[in-house]
């Protein structure tokens, strides 16, 4: 107390005001409103992890985030609540969540990878594509600092190869093993060129300790599928996933896969790897150009309940829900049931002619569209094998 008897109060125990700022994230306008569980100073730092994208277009945001280090804050109406035992955490788990909402925002709009990226200064991507612990976010940073930072973490590509860029803040393990959250500035990352970006390389990433020098390598195409779409967001949602995912392999001269120790020395391999192409890229089509007896091949075929009449044709064999097929040379690739398969001897062929045929007619049509095989070769018994391989897939149904 003063001596004119005013209280005075300390300015440590002032109230904390709640902070709220915008981001984009990709396309998607998103709000952040910190509560008073956090200090004025975590709150502070929070908001500068976003400084790289931060929004301050007019319009209502397409997701409100309410974000504190209590478990027990409800959130606003219309709002998502974040929250964590620390500020730390609570870090991570905003930028997962502000990611999590910005490919939802894109789902079934565009291709989008698990990858780090960055920009040449004439707008081409270079995209290098990893599971989480791969090292997307080290080699974000160490390339970063040569190139344009894009990303660490999503990729997307619009159906005309061009690059949405999303400059996260970049989540670093520390000495003591704890994740921390960083904003793209605080690594003296450069900014994207003014050349609008579009994808020019995908890169597997495989880090090994032992190697003395990296290198790059050509990545089949039926090799690096199974990869690319276990390492996608939404891919299934998209009108043609397995056609827009070769299209883009493709466009950017097949897939590499960069082999190193540290990612400090992956610069030395740009200009090399973005001059090189694959020159032995399959033949691929669309199933679509090889319908039979009149069926669409491209899309929805037939699921266990409902389809052609059963009673029509008891014992019959149908293709199963599919959502994408294309012909690999000599091999079929479904996607279908959450997951890609490849399919290879009898398996192509069986699953083309399934359109109502029963085993015996399936039997005759395989032996016509394949080669003659070895004499000691028992067909029949190699088709049934098969077809059991099918039906426990569901790449094939049974009416």
């Amino acid at each position: 107390m003063s001596g004119s008897g005013m209280v005075v109060e300390s300015a440590d125990r002032l109230p904390i005001m709640p902070t709220a700022f915008d981001v984009l994230a990709l396309t998607s306008h998103v709000r952040i409103e910190l509560d008073d569980s956090l200090s004025a100073a975590d709150q502070a730092a929070i908001t500068a992890h976003w400084a790289d994208v931060a929004h301050d277009a007019d319009g209502e945001p397409t997701r409100v985030l309410t974000a504190g280090v209590r478990a027990d804050s409800d959130p606003v109406d219309g709002s998502l609540q974040v929250s964590a035992n620390s500020p730390e955490a609570l870090a991570q788990r905003i930028t997962s969540q502000v990611t999590l909402e910005a490919i939802r925002g894109l789902r079934g709009e565009a291709l989008m990878l698990h990858a780090a990226a960055v920009a040449l200064d004439d707008g081409r991507v270079v995209g290098f594509v990893g599971p989480s612990g791969r090292g997307k976010t080290t080699v974000a940073r160490e390339l970063g600092r040569v190139f344009g930072y894009v990303t660490d973490e999503t990729l997307a590509l619009r159906a005309d190869g061009s690059v949405l860029p999303y400059p996260k803040p970049l989540s670093i393990v520390t000495p003591s093993g704890v994740k921390a959250t960083e904003p793209a500035s605080a690594f003296a990352l450069k900014g994207l060129p003014p050349a609008e970006l579009e994808l020019a390389a995908i890169v597997l990433l495989d880090r090994r300790p032992e190697v003395a020098e990296p290198y790059f390598e050509a990545v089949s195409m039926l090799d690096a599928l199974p990869e690319l779409v276990a390492q996608s967001s939404f891919l299934f949602e998209l009108d043609r996933p397995l056609g827009t995912l070769i299209e883009t392999i493709r466009s950017t001269g097949g897939v590499r896969r960069v082999v190193y120790s540290e990612a400090a020395s992956i610069p030395t391999l740009i200009d090399d790897l973005l001059a090189s192409r694959d020159e032995t890229a399959p033949v691929v089509m669309d199933v679509a150009s090889l319908t039979q007896r009149g069926c669409d091949c491209s899309g929805k075929v037939l699921d266990e309940d409902e389809g052609p009449a059963a009673e029509d044709r008891p014992d019959a064999y149908w293709r199963g829900t599919f959502v994408d097929a294309m012909i690999f040379d000599d091999a079929l690739v479904v996607l279908a049931s959450g997951r890609l398969m490849v399919l290879a001897g009898v398996g192509p062929a069986l699953w083309l002619a399934a359109d109502g045929l029963d085993q015996a007619e399936l039997k005759a049509a395989v032996r016509r569209d394949l080669p003659a095989p070895p004499a000691e070769v028992d067909v029949d018994e190699v088709i049934s094998e098969a077809l059991g391989d099918l039906l426990d897939a569901k790449l094939l149904v049974r009416s």
